[in-house]
């Protein structure tokens, strides 16, 4: 687009910030054992919608339980930019219908990826491949989280991309294509740029090499990007070396794929359970080769008696929940969470602000969160804010179906489990 290079950013002043209504939880008296049927995997599902959405045949995906936001969010934007996705069919399935690697159109209105951190990415670099001009936008939250990382490699890659600075540094808007170039990528926040351009390869004219920098955080999820890249016909192989070099292939999804449940959310039905002195059961507990390191939750279910010493660098979701499980338990320290500092919200000092507001004292570290054990959660004094953060509400929620408590951002439990209401009811 003519002129796009002299665009410049614009830089929103500090405000207040929106409450959107309210929820009241009142205390409830829980004495059965708890059934806790998981939400489907949203980080395996977005990236198979994007690998079928490349392919040229149509690809049945399987799924148990309701889709999270995020994922609609991801397949509503594939379908503004071309890509035929059945979501009313067979429940449980949705049929995506292959446009090939060259296939993706210009949308012709915003690519609103709401709360998805994943699929803004993904479809920073998807956008970028289009010889036309692409806005990429979302909601409050998605807004305050800039990925500079990806944002220059896509420059370096040839796009020109325009965007905020300050407290929103969204909409994106990205001008292509892109082609083959040598980029230098920053790790130690997040993977997500790396999986971005591994998913936009087929559609690329030669060979990305690519040096990376300090050390990789939530390499599960990098890893599970190469593994379903693998299935559908990549021959790309991740090594966390200094460098490594992404060829562009084919894809050749299989006719049917099936996305296991989400083990992070787990960890409420753990703190639920704890919450109320109760069993719980998780009918549809995905392996922990599907697990994303998620699968560190059974370790700590069999601590006994002693702090427990918890390592989420490859998965800093968990901290929230873990944080209070470990708080009403043994206590404990979470460590190499820095990296959570950078989600929907600084997740580690609102944590330690959440669990303050039900009474329960910890304390933040550079990496993580440190607390004593053998606490009992208190009724909140005043609403409690959970600065739209879906993984503080589900927390702040579990504990107060114990005490009671009023929540704003109702709602927000939807962007990965829209059932969890009724898990708690």
């Amino acid at each position: 687009m003519a002129g796009l290079e002299s665009w410049k950013p614009w830089f929103s002043s500090p405000g207040s910030e929106g409450r959107g209504g309210n929820t009241r939880i009142e205390p409830r008296a829980v004495v059965s054992p708890v059934s806790w049927r998981l939400s489907p995997s949203k980080s395996h599902m977005i990236r198979w919608l994007l690998l079928a959405a490349q392919g040229e045949k149509s690809v049945r995906i399987l799924f148990d339980g309701t889709p999270g936001e995020d994922i609609v969010a991801m397949a509503r934007c594939l379908t503004q930019m071309g890509v035929e996705i059945d979501v009313a069919g067979e429940a449980g399935v949705w049929t995506v219908n292959g446009v090939g690697a060259h296939g993706f159109n210009r949308p012709i209105s915003v690519l609103n990826c709401a709360n998805s951190g994943t699929a803004l990415r993904l479809l920073t670099v998807a956008a970028a491949r289009l010889d036309a001009p692409v806005m990429l936008d979302g909601d409050a939250t998605l807004r305050r989280r800039h990925s500079e990382t990806l944002v220059e490699s896509v420059r370096k890659l040839g796009a020109v991309v325009s965007h905020g600075t300050g407290l929103e540094s969204l909409p994106y808007l990205v001008n292509g294509p892109i082609s083959a170039a040598d980029l230098t990528l920053n790790v130690t926040k997040s993977s997500q740029p790396l999986s971005a351009l591994l998913l936009s390869m087929p559609a690329l004219d030669g060979p990305v090499k690519i040096d990376l920098l300090g050390s990789p955080v939530s390499r599960r999820h990098a890893q599970l990007s190469f593994e379903l890249a693998f299935e559908s016909g990549s021959d790309n192989l991740l090594s966390w070396g200094s460098s490594l070099t992404l060829e562009p292939w084919s894809v050749e999804c299989p006719d049917k794929v099936t996305v296991p449940a989400d083990r992070s959310m787990e960890a409420f039905g753990m703190l639920y359970a704890e919450v109320h002195d109760i069993g719980l059961e998780v009918p549809n507990r995905p392996a922990d080769k599907d697990s994303l390191g998620a699968e560190v939750l059974a370790d700590v279910a069999t601590e006994q008696n002693e702090p427990a010493s918890v390592d989420l660098r490859d998965a800093n979701d968990l901290l929230p929940p873990l944080a209070t499980i470990l708080a009403l338990g043994e206590g404990g320290t979470i460590t190499g969470a820095a990296h959570a500092r950078h989600k929907e919200s600084n997740r580690i000092e609102r944590t330690v602000e959440l669990l303050a507001a039900f009474g329960i004292e910890a304390s933040a570290t550079e990496d993580g969160i440190k607390v004593d054990g053998n606490q009992s959660p208190e009724a909140p004094d005043e609403m409690v804010r959970t600065h739209a953060d879906h993984r503080l509400w589900m927390t702040a929620a579990c504990l107060a179906t114990k005490v009671g408590g009023e929540l704003d951002h109702p709602g927000i439990h939807a962007v990965t489990d829209p059932d969890f209401m009724s898990r708690i009811a």
